[in-house]
Parts: structure tokens; C-alpha cells; sequence
């Protein structure tokens, strides 16, 4: 399947979710219910225009319930119920969810979101014509979702957080194969791109709004943040690792587009890391790396034994954002959500 097929008609999300195997569900008709529900209120407060971060209790809940229904059946069929469409916050936030649970959901959540780039291609197009804020910032999270989405179909050894087994040791998986290392290398290259366009994105916001990482704003902005430092610190280690076997097997004048490439990627990165490490906000989540002042240097074989793997460490759950105003656009007034005719 080619998931980055242009689509002339709009994407059916229904259409598309009817798709989606059901693996397991509860056999008791009552339980069933009662679960369903608590599922569709942990995605209608996760998934609403409050310009708050999503308490992490509502996103937790949800990637529990991938792994009680094996799958993400039932999130996707809600997710035709949560008004995308309507706020630029709401899309944002989805967007979040949606990366969370393709990380930490299910090893299935990841199949079964596969067939749904197209969606995100329509999603995110539709979002970037508010050319500014949050519609900058929403179609940057589509496509880095897009992207991701595509690496995992081609990837399969790679799960939703990115580990791989063998000690995460990428050089293991394609033995002496070095055509595949070489697209691989290339791949993780255009995954870290979406990456550091997506944190480009946010930081411009964050700047023309002159919100800071202890507001509402800023946290709700900055947030998906915590994920980039996490992804990006293990593509880093198998990019730079992917390097030194392809110059350990092939001639460095092949490999100069590469070396060039890693170079600017590297400034961008620690541009990133050093940005996040100043901010307040993230101080008591996540242990941000600290790069080197320079990149590994694939000319000299022995600079590979002064590479240290950077590693990314979450200190604390995020903190639940204080309450503030109700302001749901989503109906959940409603207990007959007609969930169960979609699954």
C-alpha cells in the first residue's frame, strides 16, 4: 500500500475505520458498554479547544484500552465523532493523542493506523490554510505523522516507540546488506526532518505569541515536545551508527550527501535539545541529551569509540494542568454515542 497516494475526492475517516479488524472485545454486553463510555469521555476531554495540555489520566486510559481490545478499533471510531475539523486546538491535540498511542498503544495500533495517512494528508492540508499559530503547527504534526506512519510500513523491525531488540543495536538487523542501510539511513534522516520541522513550527508560535513554557498557551504548545526529544534522541543513535557501518563498507565520496546531511541535522538537533533544557517546563518531565559540540566524524573509524548514545529519560508523568473554564466543542451529553455501530 502507498500511503502517500494524492487523493482528488476527500477521505472518508468512516469509511476507512470500518476497515479496522475488531480482535477482542468484552464478552458481557453490559461491561462492553461501560467501557466504551469511559473510553469516549478519556478522548472527549484529551481531545477538546481547551488551550491546556491533555491530562495525561485521559491519554493514559486510552492506550490502556488499546491494549484491552488489542488494537485501535474502537479509538478510531470515536475519533469520527470528535469534530477535528472544528478547532485548530482540537487537531492539535488529536494529533498528540494519536502520536501516543502509536508509541505506547498497542503493538497493533500502529497496523491498524496505517491505511489512515490519507487522512492525516487531508487533515493537515486543510489546517495549513490558517496560516499561522496552530494551523502551522497541526499540518507540521500531520505530516511528521504521515512520515511516521510510512517508516513503519516499510520498517516493520522498528515498534511505535522506535526500540528494535538486540539492544536497540541497528547495525544487527540487515547483517552485511548494505543497499538496505543505505536507504535506511535516508529514511531516518527524513524522519528526523519532520521531527525538527514540527519543533521549528512550535517555537516560531511560541515566539509570535509571546506565550512561555509556564502559561496554559505555552505548555499546550509545547508539550508534544516531550514526545520529539524522545523519538529523535533514538533516531539520532541509529542514524550515527547506520553511518559508521556504511563508511566501514563503502567508500566515503558515496557518502558525502550523507555526511552532509547528518551535519545540519545535528545542528538542528542540539539547536532543539539546548532550547528545551532552558525551559522551566520541562525541567521536572523529561531528562533532555546533551549533544557534543561537534558531529561524529565518519572519516576516522576510532571516532566511533567516542560516541556516547544519547538517552532521553522521563523524570515524572506530566503534571495535570490546573482547571480552567469549560469549554468542550464536543457534545457529550449524549450517552448513546452509537459507538458500538461502527466496531
Amino acid at each position: 500500500m502507498n500511503i502517500y497516494n494524492k487523493h482528488a475526492s476527500t477521505v472518508n475517516l468512516q469509511q476507512l475505520v470500518t476497515n479496522i479488524p475488531v480482535r477482542r472485545k468484552a464478552p458481557d454486553q453490559l461491561e462492553r458498554d461501560k467501557f466504551e463510555w469511559t473510553q469516549w469521555q478519556s478522548a472527549s476531554k484529551a481531545v477538546n479547544n481547551l488551550e491546556t495540555p491533555a491530562k495525561e489520566k485521559h491519554v493514559r486510559n486510552l492506550i490502556l484500552g488499546t491494549f484491552r481490545l488489542e488494537g485501535a478499533k474502537l479509538f478510531w471510531s470515536m475519533c469520527t465523532k470528535l469534530q477535528l475539523e472544528s478547532h485548530p486546538i482540537v487537531c492539535w491535540k488529536f494529533c498528540y493523542v494519536i502520536h501516543r498511542l502509536l508509541r505506547d498503544g498497542h503493538k497493533h495500533v500502529v497496523h491498524d493506523s496505517i491505511p489512515l495517512a490519507a487522512y492525516f494528508d487531508q487533515l493537515g492540508k486543510f489546517w495549513s490554510a490558517l496560516r499561522q499559530s496552530y494551523g502551522t503547527m497541526t499540518y507540521r504534526y500531520c505530516r511528521l505523522i504521515i512520515v511516521k506512519l510510512g517508516f513503519h510500513e516499510r520498517n516493520a523491525m522498528f515498534s511505535g516507540n522506535l526500540n528494535i531488540g538486540e539492544g536497540n543495536d541497528v547495525r544487527k538487523i540487515f547483517n552485511e546488506n548494505m543497499d538496505a542501510y543505505f536507504q535506511l539511513s535516508i529514511e531516518l534522516m527524513d524522519y528526523m526532518e519532520e521531527i525538527l520541522g514540527l519543533v521549528d513550527a512550535v517555537f516560531t508560535s511560541l515566539d509570535q505569541s509571546r506565550a512561555n513554557s509556564m502559561t496554559a498557551s505555552g505548555q499546550c504548545r509545547l508539550h508534544p515536545l516531550i514526545l520529539c526529544v524522545q523519538d529523535s534522541s533514538l533516531l539520532y543513535d541509529y542514524i550515527v551508527k547506520v553511518l559508521f557501518k556504511l563508511h566501514d563498507n563503502l567508500s566515503g565520496d558515496s557518502l558525502t550527501g550523507h555526511r552532509t546531511r547528518l551535519i545540519e541535522v545535528f545542528r538542528r538537533l542540539k539547536k532543539f535539545y539546548d532550547q528545551v533544557s532552558t525551559l522551566q517546563y520541562f525541567r521536572d518531565l523529561i531528562k533532555v541529551p546533551v549533544l557534543p559540540d561537534n558531529p561524529p566524524n565518519f572519516k576516522i573509524k576510532e571516532d566511533f569509540k567516542n560516541y556516547h548514545t544519547p538517552v532521553a529519560t522521563i523524570v515524572t508523568p506530566p503534571p495535570e494542568p490546573t482547571q480552567v473554564i469549560e469549554a468542550s466543542l464536543i457534545d457529550t451529553t449524549d450517552v448513546n454515542i452509537n459507538i458500538k455501530s461502527t466496531i
